[in-house]
Parts: C-alpha cells; sequence; structure tokens
C-alpha cells in the first residue's frame, strides 16, 4: 500500500487550473511535510519534518505530486516512521524565480567553499534559493486561526469583515485543516480599497479568529492531504 497524497483529483485539477501561468524563469515550489499536530499519537518527535521538497511547471503539478505516493512506511522524521495522517503537501502560490535562485545558488556554494565547508549539501542550497526565491507577488496570503470550534459561523464572520475593505472578486478562500487561508490577488484590488487595504486587514483580529499576515506564505495543496481525514477545498 502506498501513501495518499491526492485525496480529490478533481478538485486538485481546479486548484492547478486556478494557479496563475508561468513565465519561462518560474516554477513553482512544492513540498511534502510530516506535521505532528495533525497526528501526535505517530510518536513524531518535531511537528514540521521535511520529507520532500520539488520544483515544477505548472503543468507538471499533479504529475510530480503523485510521484510522492510512495510506499507507506518508506518515510521517516527523525528516525521515526511517517503516518499516512501525519502528511501535508504545500505550494507556494506566489512563482519563484528560477534565474535569480540559481545566482544565489552560485554565491551561497562559493562562500561554503570560501569557508571549506566539506559538508554542504549542493542540492540543498538550489532548493534552499528557489524558496527564497519570490518571483511575481501575484497573492498575499493571510492564515486564519479560529477561537472556537463553530467554524461556519467564524468563516463568515471573518468573509464578512474582509469584505468590508476589501472587493470580493480579489479573494480566493481556501478551508484547510483547523482553519483557513485568504488569499488576495494584489492585481484585482479595486482603487477604492488599495491605499489602505493592508492597514485595514491588520485591524481584524477579534475574539472569534486570529489573522496571520503571511505576504508570501505555502499553501496547503486543495485536494490533497493535509493530516488525519482532511484535504483542502476551495469555499464561495
Amino acid at each position: 500500500m502506498n501513501y495518499k497524497i491526492i485525496i480529490n483529483e478533481e478538485k486538485l485539477k481546479q486548484f492547478v487550473n486556478w494557479l496563475p501561468d508561468l513565465l519561462p524563469n518560474e516554477q513553482y515550489y512544492i513540498t511534502l511535510l510530516a506535521r505532528k499536530k495533525y497526528y501526535p499519537e505517530s510518536g513524531l518527535k518535531a511537528d514540521k519534518g521535511q520529507l520532500k521538497r520539488v520544483t515544477s511547471t505548472k503543468e507538471r503539478i499533479i504529475d510530480k505530486i503523485r510521484q510522492l505516493q510512495i510506499e507507506e512506511g518508506a518515510y521517516f522524521s527523525d528516525g521515526v516512521a511517517v503516518c499516512q495522517e501525519n502528511l501535508a503537501v504545500y505550494i507556494t502560490p506566489n512563482p519563484r524565480d528560477l534565474y535569480l535562485a540559481g545566482l544565489k545558488t552560485i554565491k551561497d556554494i562559493t562562500d561554503k567553499v570560501m569557508k571549506s565547508d566539506l559538508q554542504y549539501n549542493p542540492q540543498s542550497v538550489a532548493l534552499n534559493a528557489i524558496q527564497t526565491t519570490t518571483s511575481r507577488k501575484l497573492f498575499f496570503d493571510l492564515d486564519i486561526d479560529f477561537n472556537t470550534n463553530d467554524f461556519e459561523t467564524n468563516i463568515a464572520k471573518f468573509k464578512t469583515d474582509i469584505c468590508n475593505v476589501l472587493n470580493r472578486d480579489c479573494l480566493t478562500f481556501v478551508r484547510t485543516n483547523g482553519g483557513l487561508h485568504c488569499l488576495i490577488n494584489l492585481q484585482d484590488i479595486h482603487s477604492d480599497y488599495i491605499k489602505n487595504w493592508y492597514q485595514n486587514v491588520v485591524k481584524l483580529a477579534c475574539d472569534e479568529y486570529e489573522v496571520t499576515m503571511n505576504g508570501d506564505n505555502v499553501l496547503p495543496v486543495v485536494g490533497c492531504v493535509q493530516g488525519k481525514d482532511f484535504s483542502p477545498y476551495f469555499i464561495e
């Protein structure tokens, strides 16, 4: 039996179609993590154990994720076998710039060679550079955590609150395991809101929810695994 990363392929296809088309110098960065908080009984030591990370064109995202579905029990985090229930896969909705990442990789490797660092991993250096090198900042990502388990009421309140400070058609909502991500398409913000939207969003936190202003954040992949018995999905 293999790990199941893709839970709903139709929703995953919808998500991939929603992602912006890429320029020749761009790719998406995808990472598979083992999350202790989703299944503490597994005995994992850390909450975010990185199992695999890849880059992909938009056209190959589904193929790349499917390749992560290896034999169950083959992923380990700090020497502990990872359970299906611990898995979560994330993507950078803002594309990464491979050209700039290449320049950063050259510099970082040169620095390590000059310091006679004999233990560095050039593959890791390159992937670190890609992860941190944003090409176009198309989305600003809000990570919303709810303070009660009444998710439907809290989601409705947050959507009402944010639509008072931003136009609805620039917002995309992704229901996640325990919360919500709100993607703000920066190019679609109406002129009436463009000047003060950030300051107004900062003020949104209330008793029902907390807002983390991540900006250029990784996003749980719609249609894929995110912990035990859950897969992220779009909501209207």
